[in-house]
């Protein structure tokens, strides 16, 4: 009985051990793209949710603020969408979660105040605003 070296085995199932090398590496790129997309669409969908929630409060600061009607929108329904807001922010990143935190102190200061003080107002639109344009942002990184 003739031994077979290593060299020599290695030599008869190369195309073996390639083709286990391979199948671990798709694996683990699959794997590591399936999980980017997920975070991605995550991302997404969470950013889009806040555009809008921070849209309808600039509405509601909006109608508070201007509306010459006795019976204004009640501007504690603003606290809805800055939970809202301030909840969906931890899934999308720190710096967006960090812009919620803000609007979130800066309506609690605010909100009681906004419909007869133009600085409240204008204070709470400021901070939508900057709030906004870090979501747009966060979005135009994504890959």
């Amino acid at each position: 009985m003739s031994k077979v070296t290593l060299k020599q085995q290695l030599r008869n199932n190369f195309l073996a051990i390639f083709s286990i090398f391979i199948a671990i590496i798709s694996l683990s790129y699959n794997t590591w793209r399936n999980e980017a997309t997920e975070y991605n669409r995550n991302v997404r969908t969470s950013s889009f949710q806040i555009l809008m929630s921070l849209a309808e409060l600039q509405l509601l600061v909006d109608y508070a603020y201007y509306s010459e009607q006795e019976n204004k929108d009640d501007p504690i329904k603003g606290w809805r969408h800055v939970l809202y807001i301030r909840d969906l922010a931890k899934t999308v990143t720190p710096e967006i979660q960090g812009h919620a935190d803000k609007l979130q102190q800066t309506w609690q200061d605010n909100w009681n105040q906004m419909g007869e003080n133009q600085q409240s107002s204008a204070l709470i639109t400021k901070t939508i605003q900057e709030h906004r344009q870090a979501v747009l942002t966060t979005l135009k990184a994504l890959k």
